[in-house]
């Protein structure tokens, strides 16, 4: 193809001057460069450019990255294995059946410590430098013994375990209660190192667990004799008693405030006949005032 230089009509290479204003054409390949031809090649040079240095970018984003990551490596290394001695404290822990809490310290020169074993019946909560480990009730029946290792680095540590089979004691809050004749309801605190005690009572009260802590006693009201009865709280082989007493007609004199004379036997009088004597104690009614109540028919 060839080119007019004034009006740069194309032509085919058979020809040698332009048509519209007879100039010689020139050969597209021989001509010089146009101004959008240059920019085009401007335009790949600084594309070129920018790829060079983008790749240059990229490859010392590279390199800090890997310096970085084998910085990271070396100083985890550093602070894993930076203790020289590790213990605990206490280093042994006796738990009861009905399990809890305590608190173990870690004194060791490092930088980082883990739990790396523990039995399954075991929780752990760390912190800094101690954690808090929570055992759940034993309900096997039998005696458990487990460990917890600490590991820093190189250096280990355990906390021994053992964990009763059977709750030692049973307490409770009060141990009497007085109830008045209308009925009553009482709430008392029950306190064992177990975590499965029951509670046995006398058909006439209305006795509730309400929680593992707590428990309910309800009596209705008495319109009888004055009674007692007994709850007694007991796991396994560790039991205490409450008494229980509720007011109402006394039980010794049956509410009628009187019973018999104990001198004359009720007979009002001593002898026969002209020996006979009135009861000195009673003035020969044969009935004396009731000392269990004091002669109110009511025994509180």
């Amino acid at each position: 193809m060839k080119e007019c230089p004034i009006c740069h009509t194309q032509y085919e290479d058979s020809l040698n001057f332009c048509v519209k204003d007879g100039h010689q054409l020139n050969s597209i390949i021989d001509k010089p460069h146009t101004a959008s031809t240059q920019n085009a090649v401007n335009d790949n040079t600084l594309k070129s450019s920018q790829k060079k240095q983008n790749k240059g970018c990229l490859k010392k984003i590279a390199i800090v990255a890997v310096v970085g990551i084998v910085a990271l490596v070396l100083l985890y290394n550093h602070l894993v294995n930076a203790a020289t001695y590790l213990r605990t404290e206490p280093a042994a822990v006796q738990v009861t059946k009905g399990g809890g809490s305590c608190k173990v310290e870690i004194d060791y020169d490092g930088y980082i410590w883990t739990v790396n074993h523990q039995p399954e019946w075991v929780h752990i909560d760390e912190n800094e430098n101690d954690f808090e480990m929570n055992v759940e009730p034993n309900l096997t029946g039998q005696m458990r013994e487990g460990s917890i290792t600490i590991q820093s680095g190189k250096q280990l540590a355990q906390v021994l375990i053992r964990q009763n089979a059977f709750a030692t004691y049973v307490r409770a809050s009060e141990t009497s209660l007085k109830i008045g004749r209308s009925g009553e309801t009482e709430n008392i605190t029950i306190e064992s190192d177990g975590c499965n005690w029951i509670a046995e009572y006398t058909d006439w009260m209305v006795v509730t667990k309400e929680s593992d802590t707590e428990l309910r006693i309800k009596c209705p009201s008495n319109s009888g004799e004055y009674r007692m009865g007994t709850i007694t709280v007991k796991e396994d082989n560790a039991r205490t008693v409450i008494n229980v007493y509720q007011a109402g007609d006394c039980n010794n004199c049956h509410g009628s405030g009187e019973v018999s004379c104990n001198s004359c036997l009720g007979m009002g009088g001593m002898g026969f006949g002209m020996y006979y004597s009135s009861c000195m104690w009673c003035g020969g009614r044969g009935k004396v005032r009731c000392g269990v109540c004091g002669g109110s028919g009511v025994r509180e």
